[in-house]
Order: structure tokens, then sequence, then C-alpha cells
């Protein structure tokens, strides 16, 4: 996990600045970034991995007005390179380990049998319309190379990464990005899905009827 340090200043990215559903720059496949970074590239890179860090604290939250999300990919500030910054806590872990990454020109090279979904589907900060009852199937574990942008040394490494769960689906979420692709052209109803493939997790009747308390207050 790379944390950053306190950078938040007037250049953030904010709401105004998400590209939404129908923008054809969300339909890119992204080029590769060249490194070293330029100027322009790191300031992208900066902002995305700000946001992510930021949006996961609710009083800063709200301070900036911005929608909370877990990923960031550069098409969805109209930047088509292929970097992304992810800050996901794996919930499904004991020690909830946080993976917090700013990840450039990644290659997904191999990837689980087995596919998975979040039941309660997922988000998107491009995604402004309901999706709800509709779920997405992914890898439950991939294995990637990539370079990670470390804010506290500012140097870059090359990396691979074994993801499981959780943290695989936001980093699929986000590499989709990077070739045009959205969640919502892979959505299907539980019932219209292969039997093999799973929710990651499941939930009582009681947690969701709680759920579903919080929602609606």
């Amino acid at each position: 996990m790379i944390l950053c340090y306190n950078f938040f200043g007037d250049n953030m990215y904010l709401e105004n600045d998400i590209v939404k559903e129908g923008n054809e720059k969300l339909r890119v496949k992204c080029s590769k970034v060249n490194l070293p970074l330029t100027k322009d590239d790191l300031n992208c890179l900066k902002q995305l991995y700000e946001y992510v860090i930021v949006s996961a604290n609710d009083d800063l939250v709200k301070q900036y007005k911005i929608r909370p999300g877990v990923g960031i990919a550069a098409p969805q500030v109209g930047v088509t390179k292929r970097m992304f910054a992810m800050n996901a806590e794996d919930f499904l872990d004991e020690n909830h380990k946080r993976y917090a990454y700013a990840v450039i020109n990644p290659v997904i090279t191999e990837k689980s049998e087995q596919m998975v979904y979040l039941p309660g589907g997922e988000g998107c900060l491009s995604v402004d319309r309901a999706t709800d009852n509709l779920v997405t199937p992914r890898h439950y574990a991939i294995k990637a190379k990539c370079a990670i942008y470390d804010f506290n040394t500012n140097k870059i490494k090359n990396v691979t990464m074994n993801l499981v769960g959780y943290p695989a689906i936001v980093f699929q979420h986000e590499y989709d990005h990077l070739d045009g692709i959205m969640f919502v052209d892979k959505m299907y109803k539980i019932k219209d899905l292969d039997e093999k493939i799973l929710p990651l997790y499941t939930v009582d009747e009681d947690e969701a009827d709680e759920a579903c308390e919080i929602e609606n207050n």
C-alpha cells in the first residue's frame, strides 16, 4: 500500500471534472503512458490519487462536495492515458487491508477461472443512472504487472500485483476504463448468470434490512 502525504489543494479534481456516461472519451482505448512522466501526466495522476484518498473521508467529501469513489481512471477526467488510482479496503480481510495505488500502464497477465460479483452491484463516478438489481461478473483473482507512483518518495517502481476478492474487482473495473469499457456494458440480472458465478459475499436478511434502513435515512 502506498499512502499519500497531505497534498490536498486547489487543483484537485471535483465533481464537475468527472466525464459522464455518453461522452466519447469514455469509449476510447487509452494510449500507453510514456515514462518518465510528463508534468501534465504526473499532475493528472496526482489528482486521481488525491480524489480517491479524499473521498474516503466523510468530512472531506462534504467539504469538497464530491461523490465517494474507490477508484478513478484518467479517461474519467478526459485524459485518455493508461493510468488510474484506487483506494480500496478489503472488508472481507480480518485486518481490513487497504490497497491504495497510483497505477501506470497496467497489464493483467493472469485471471482466475472463478468468477464472482458484488451482490449490491457496482457503481461508477461516471454513471449517474440507477443500476439496481444488476451485477457485473469479475474474475475472483488476478495477477497484474504495472508501474506504481509513490508520492512519498516521488519515484516510480515496477511491480507485480496478486489481487483477490474486492481489491481485484476494483482493479478490473478501472482497468476496463482504459480499454473504453464500462461496467454497465457487463451488467446482468442475477437469475441470468451462470450458476458457477458466485456472489463475493452473502448478506443475511437482518443485514439486508439494516442496510435498507441506513440507505433510507
